[in-house]
Order: structure tokens, then sequence, then C-alpha cells
């Protein structure tokens, strides 16, 4: 028989072992902001997406984007892009998506004129940890403001 004081070894060398394999770093869950939108003479907006990676020690790999916009409180469109960007540890990157608005928040920005408009960026993020690799679905559930950028032409940051 064993003597009691190792007996509990075996079981942590065991969960330790299991830990060196695992990888032990995970993602944190990123962030998308709209970074520019620009309002094209045919109507369209394209918008410059910025995708955060909040993980310290593991870089990210975006698969997806796939998220609901809305202007001054009204739905301007669906957004999908598949980026394929890989975003080193707690670093950003641009994606940039093309939408045709609704009629409402084309109003809206039309309206604003040199005041700032509330914007929701709301959906999901696929990344993982490197291309290649199977995507993690992340919520996104981006606000802030767009203004108009000084002497550029429909152009909001």
């Amino acid at each position: 028989m064993k003597p009691a004081s190792t007996r509990w070894l075996l079981p942590v060398a065991a969960l330790l072992a299991l830990a060196a394999c695992s990888g032990g770093t995970k993602l944190q869950p990123p962030a998308a902001s709209i970074q520019q939108l620009q309002a094209l003479p045919s109507g369209q907006w394209q918008l410059t997406v910025r995708i955060e990676n909040y993980s310290y020690d593991t870089a990210m790999h975006v698969y997806t984007l796939d998220a609901d916009l809305s202007v001054g409180g009204a739905a301007a469109g669906h957004l999908t892009a598949s980026p394929g960007l890989d975003i080193p540890e707690m670093t950003g990157d641009v994606a940039t998506a093309t939408i045709t608005p609704g009629a409402a928040a084309r109003a809206a920005l039309d309206h604003a004129g040199k005041n700032a408009l509330v914007y929701e960026l709301k959906g999901h993020i696929g990344v993982g940890k490197g291309e290649g690799g199977s995507p993690q679905p992340f919520d996104i559930d981006g606000k802030g403001y767009l203004s108009p950028v000084p002497g550029v032409a429909n152009t909001w940051r």
C-alpha cells in the first residue's frame, strides 16, 4: 500500500498534464464599431467597421460579421462580411461592407445636418484562434455616435 501522503500525486500530475495540453488561452469577446460611414452617389452606404481583439495573449482570425445597423433610431440595413482578418492580441483592424440603407435611416442621416447621430450595430461575429480553425460565435452590440467630417462631403465618423 502507498503512503497516504503520496496518493494525491498521481491525480495532480494527471491534471497538470491535461492543463498543459489544453492550449491554456481563450479568446475574449471582440467588439465591433462603425469607424466611418460614407454615403455613395448610388445611394448605398460604405461602412468601415473596426473590430477589436481584447484577448491579451491570443491573436484571432475574423471569419464573419453578421449584424443589423440602425442610425438615428431607424433601421438602416443588414451587413454581412467575411473579412478574413488576422488581428494580433490587444489590437484592432478594419473591414468594409456596403449596404443599401432603409429610407428612414437615409432620411435621419440627411436631416442630421452638422449634428451627431446615434448608431447601433447588433449581431454576431465569428472568430477563431487562426485561419483553418473553427469559428466561435460572439454577440456584438456596438453603440456610438456618427458625426459629419468637416470638409469631407457625405462622410461621418
